[in-house]
């Protein structure tokens, strides 16, 4: 039996849904409610002490971090491999996972913050917002957060993202030159690990990003074709909220620009 601890508007809980939705395997979900914090209760510190999203339980066993599960779930279940057949396409599938890991990656909060939990938490009293930033176990994060909270779209961090964002849409534009996928003509899991980062731009209203990156888009609908896109991100931005994000990010993106 597998269970996947996860939220559904975390990219790296996105990837693992993704992996169990091309392989067409069986899961139970439990929803992890990362906006109040319960990633940092007790019970969840037990299943994973960096009190990240997600966790995947197998038989019992948990296994965490969603690159290290994503390999685990195509070794595992051997069916309907996403892992290409050459040692070098292979190597090239990793260069991509190991570039979300490390630098997109770390870099989300600043547009994924800014939209999604910042309008949540701006509800709140300063007492309950500081309750929960009590529990946040790295100081840095904390440190990011609170600015975040306060800036908002001015924080440095959002155009910063926004930057980071635009080198991975500019590799992966480059990467379909020649195929239909990243990494040949068959789904692997750079696709997978890429795809919640997409839905996302273009759920959020990241227009100015996606301008003229008619591959990427392309992509994308191959995507949205299969049950894979809806299994990947189901959730959706509020259109008012959508419509600052373009507003903001087109302004913030023609400043750096000028």
């Amino acid at each position: 039996m597998i269970t996947l601890y996860h939220y559904p508007s975390s990219p790296c809980a996105a990837k693992v849904r993704a992996v169990l939705s091309e392989k067409q395997l069986d899961w139970d979900g439990v929803i992890v409610d990362i906006i109040e914090k319960e990633n940092l209760k007790p019970d969840y510190l037990k299943l994973n002490p960096k009190g990240v999203v997600p966790v995947l339980v197998d038989d019992g066993t948990p296994v965490t971090e969603s690159t290290i599960i994503m390999e685990y779930l195509d070794t595992a279940y051997e069916q309907d491999s996403l892992k290409p057949a050459s040692a070098l396409d292979q190597a090239r599938m990793r260069k991509w996972c190991k570039w979300i890991d490390e630098t997109q990656h770390p870099n989300w909060p600043g547009l994924a913050w800014v939209i999604v939990i910042r309008p949540v938490w701006l509800s709140k009293s300063d007492a309950e917002t500081t309750a929960l930033l009590d529990r946040l176990i790295d100081p840095a994060r904390r440190e990011r957060q609170e600015r975040l909270l306060a800036l908002g779209f001015d924080a440095p961090d959002f155009l910063a993202s926004m930057k980071v964002l635009d080198r991975t849409l500019t590799d992966m534009e480059n990467a379909l030159e020649n195929s239909a996928f990243l990494v040949g003509n068959a789904p692997t899991l750079a696709d997978l690990a890429l795809l919640p980062y997409v839905i996302s731009a273009e759920e959020f209203g990241l227009d100015i990003l996606l301008e003229g990156r008619t591959r990427v888009r392309g992509w994308l609908d191959l995507w949205r074709a299969r049950p894979t896109f809806e299994a990947t991100m189901p959730w959706h931005l509020n259109a008012d909220m959508r419509h600052e994000v373009r507003s903001r990010s087109t302004a913030a993106w023609t400043r750096a620009a000028a």
